[in-house]
């Protein structure tokens, strides 16, 4: 609801004409959530839409709250973490979409897609600065061209009382996107080119027998993950359901740590660092927004190092048997304790696991990963909490187990989640860490922490560089 008595006054303060006024008027007959703040010009008004069983809170500008009175908020729900909506009034269900990764090339923003026909109503006036990208394109007829409305209509699904389609975003759902909305922009960039404001591509589902928010965003995703394969294999156009704003908005910080080098310039490298990994490295560094590659690619660099530090265990065990000054080489007992730590550097020097956990306390202190860990304030909630199922947690405080331990538990447990094997954890352990998922948005102070391990790797496997 609002905010009490504050909020009365300020209503009160502002012209009974003002969409922010009666948007909020409106959320008190309807018994929608809504903030307001500020007063005269610099009023602040976010209005509270559902989301399943959490919210979405939207700031609306007074162009938005006109729109908003003449579309019913109560009968909007968003759909999950996706820049979509169910429409209940009009049993229509619409999401933002967009090319995987940079795809091919596009034809100033149209999809390159047989059957897209250009609508002769509805268009926007163009952006100032775009009226000569259009007039430049010489082209006449029905070519869809930037500042047209397009639509591709799809055959029916077989036994379906909905229908389906590609086109630009319908007016209703541009009012109720979290995506492009900025403030002070008068366009948004799409598709790495200027596009008309406002104009961007959306799946439609039309006549929909869902009211409820799981159910909406099943069938959506049902329907977008086979439609969209099918446009892959025959036209080569990978395109995938966007993400909202809010979630697209996210950004890791980077641990850098900069107290060693302050007032430092580049200096010539004095360093040699191991070709392979570095390599695996820098894969990982170029893998950026994809978190799940990034990770397995850092985590690579360690996997590389563990044959030297699963062994540096059993050959530290074996040189201190044989220094041993009662060591007897008459002595049965004292070779068969030889022989059988022979054997066990022979089966691989131990499950993955321990070489995992070997390899980070041969290549990192407490201290250092106290120091990580402490350079980011969220980090501290994020490793002690619950965003990732079935990996193990890094708690500070805990006694019985050691921190380097408690790390390399957490890394291989989300190395098995991304691999999903069941190794170490039967059948109990949890299912695939899925691409696109929200678990895999926020692995990014696990990247960090991987990316962190496999530089101190490559650091404590360096040789002294020679010309």
């Amino acid at each position: 609801m609002g905010n009490g008595n504050g909020s009365d006054a300020l209503l009160e303060g502002l012209e009974p004409s003002d969409p922010f006024r009666l948007v909020a008027e409106k959320c008190k007959e309807t018994g929608a959530e809504f903030t307001i703040a500020g007063g005269g010009s610099q009023v602040d008004l976010r209005v509270a839409i559902p989301n399943g069983r959490q919210k979405r809170w939207r700031r609306l500008s007074r162009d938005q709250a006109r729109s908003f009175l003449v579309n019913p908020i109560t009968e909007v729900t968003y759909l999950g973490d996706l820049d979509a909506c169910l429409f209940k009034d009009t049993r229509t269900i619409e999401a933002s979409i967009q090319i995987h990764g940079t795809g091919p090339r596009l034809e100033r923003g149209v999809f390159d897609i047989p059957g897209i026909r250009k609508l002769d109503d509805g268009q926007l006036p163009l952006d100032e600065e775009l009226e000569e990208l259009k007039s430049s394109d010489n082209d006449s007829g029905d070519r869809v061209r930037p500042g047209d409305d397009w639509v591709l209509d799809i055959e029916q699904p077989p036994g379906s009382s909905y229908k389906v389609e590609l086109g630009t975003a319908r007016e209703r759902f541009i009012d109720f996107t979290t995506r492009f909305h900025r403030p002070g922009m008068r366009g948004v960039v799409y598709f790495g080119r200027p596009q008309i404001r406002d104009k961007f591509p959306t799946l439609r589902l039309v006549d929909v027998d869902v009211t409820r928010h799981d159910e909406a965003l099943q069938l959506l995703t049902r329907v977008s993950d086979a439609l969209f394969f099918e446009i892959d294999l025959r036209f080569d156009v990978p395109l995938k359901l966007a993400a909202a704003r809010d979630r697209v908005r996210r950004q890791r910080r980077r641990f850098v740590n900069r107290g060693d080098v302050a007032g430092v310039g580049v200096r010539a490298p004095r360093t040699a660092y191991s070709e392979k990994p570095l390599s695996l490295y820098w894969y990982g560094r170029a893998s950026t927004g994809v978190p799940l590659l990034e990770f397995l690619a850092y985590y690579q660099v360690l996997e590389y190092y563990f044959p030297s530090y699963g062994r540096r265990d059993i050959l530290d065990k074996l040189r201190h048997e044989l220094r041993d000054p009662r060591f007897e080489i008459e002595d049965d007992a004292h070779l068969s304790r030889v022989l059988m730590l022979a054997s066990q550097a022979g089966k691989g020097f131990g499950s993955e696991r321990d070489q995992l956990k070997a390899t980070v306390k041969g290549c990192v202190t407490e201290e250092h990963l106290k120091e990580f860990l402490g350079s980011d304030a969220d980090f501290g909630d994020h490793f002690d909490g619950k965003a990732l199922k079935g990996v193990a947690r890094i708690d500070l405080k805990d006694r019985r187990n050691d921190l380097l331990g408690q790390v390399a538990n957490r890394v291989y447990d989300i190395r098995c989640r991304i691999v999903h094997t069941k190794e170490d954890g039967g059948e109990s352990a949890a299912e695939i860490l899925l691409p696109f998922s929200r678990e895999a948005e926020s692995l990014g102070p696990d990247i960090e922490l991987v990316k962190f391990l496999a530089q101190k790797c490559l650091i404590a496997g360096a040789s002294r560089l020679h010309g």
